[in-house]
């Protein structure tokens, strides 16, 4: 990281790097890019706040794995990440968690209700082999 001409310290700073990072992935969440939001918090490892960017990649994490059809995985990470934002919600270092945990939560809760409707279809465990 560059540092400012005659000082020992990093520019930016660690926490403008941080909330860059978190402003970053908030929007990527907002229009359901949770791949890039999972990128876009890469680089706020080692900046601190490690518990609310894991628990913000778990939140991705969730999204995506909805996004791939895979209902199972996206509802066991959206539980991990509602476990790891608890203590920073409804809002934190001028991101609205809860908003954004909500809307993962409907992207996730819509993949299982597709999952349900898709296997009603004729096969309550939707394994039909075709003939």
């Amino acid at each position: 990281m560059p540092t400012v001409a005659g000082e020992d310290e990093e520019w930016p700073p660690r926490a403008a790097r941080l909330t860059s990072a978190l402003w970053r992935a908030e929007a990527h969440f907002e229009r359901r890019e949770f791949f890039a939001a999972s990128r876009a918090l890469d680089g706020a490892r080692g900046l601190g706040e490690d518990e609310l960017v894991a628990a913000l990649r778990h939140l991705a994490a969730a999204g995506y794995r909805a996004q791939t059809g895979e209902p199972a995985r996206a509802r066991r990470q959206l539980e991990h990440a509602r476990r790891r934002l608890g203590p920073f919600l409804p809002a934190y270092r001028e991101v609205e968690l809860q908003s954004l945990l909500d809307a993962v939560s409907e992207v996730v809760d819509l993949d299982a209700v597709s999952e349900v409707v898709e296997s009603a279809d004729g096969d309550p465990d939707g394994d039909t082999e075709l003939a």
